[in-house]
């Protein structure tokens, strides 16, 4: 019996061409992908509420609404058009509803605007939430394996980390940065008051907090690199995720080459060909 299909226009919005995501799904077996996208197209779902609903209370009201329908997906049912792709997939892979909740916590925590006051207690909440889509990943690419969930747990706080970097410019254009408490003030960014000059250029301050910040974020691609589970066979079984995570090691490796100022101006990005390369290399670099 086939798949459920994702809707078209979900998938495109999830992984349109050309994304990290798009060419990192392009690796997996395609008796995986469906899963792989279902799993995808629904943390992508979760992620956008906070960043796209201008009024909290219309945003916890849909938050609150994916809480319910998650409960019914994982019964086997739900009204979404992710609903019938999803349940198959936990079917399948026997996919925790932990970690599936986890992506709505994460994105209450967003929305009440949880700031974490240090480095070490924002890669904690990478690990836990933000890593909880790879982890799923895992679980369908690799089955029950704790070197894989460890090694996705790695890959997955790295990346996150370093979307969250990626979107640093526009949370600044729009007055805010939920950067680590600790960093902004290690860097002496001012606790009120605006985060860009009058001509549009980050206070230096700002500047200094984003460059300390990717510093921080570099190591953690070869310290995930090592704990790779052993074998050839179940380190490739892991490619789609190595491969993405190696995009946003470059992408990381971009940002600090052209500066944070260029976080300010817009949103660094790799040409496609360029990502389609690293996805397909899959390898993180290590020192």
């Amino acid at each position: 019996m086939p798949e459920p299909a994702i809707p078209a226009e979900t998938l495109e919005r999830t992984a349109p061409a050309g994304s990290s995501l798009d060419y990192a799904l392009r690796l997996a077996p395609r008796q995986r992908r469906g899963a792989l996208q279902a799993v995808a197209a629904f943390s992508g779902e979760i992620r956008r509420v906070p960043l796209t609903t201008s009024e909290p209370d219309v945003a916890r009201a849909r938050l609150h609404w994916w809480r319910t329908e998650l409960a019914r997906i994982l019964d086997g049912g739900g009204d979404h058009p992710l609903a019938a792709p999803l349940a198959a997939a936990v079917r399948a892979h026997g996919l925790p509803g932990a970690e599936l909740r986890a992506l709505l916590d994460e994105a209450d925590r967003v929305l009440d605007g949880d700031r974490p006051a240090t480095f070490a207690e924002q890669r904690e909440h990478a690990e836990r939430y933000g890593a909880a889509p790879l982890r799923l990943a895992a679980r369908i690419l690799a089955g029950e394996d704790a070197e894989a969930t460890a090694h996705a747990t790695a890959l997955g706080s790295a990346t996150g980390l370093t979307r969250n970097l990626r979107l640093q410019g526009w949370a600044a254009r729009h007055g805010d940065s939920d950067l680590p408490q600790a960093r902004l003030e290690e860097a002496g960014v001012p606790g009120q008051g605006p985060l860009l000059q009058a001509d549009g250029q980050a206070q230096p301050a700002l500047l200094e907090a984003l460059a300390a910040q990717a510093q921080a974020i570099a190591p953690l691609y070869p310290q995930a690199a090592r704990q790779a589970p052993a074998g050839r066979a179940r380190r490739r079984a892991l490619h789609p995720l190595t491969g993405y995570a190696a995009i946003h090691q470059a992408l990381l490796a971009e940002i600090r080459r052209r500066g944070p100022a260029e976080l300010i101006r817009g949103r660094i990005t790799l040409p496609p060909l360029r990502k389609a390369w690293i996805a397909w290399r899959g390898r993180i670099a290590t020192p």
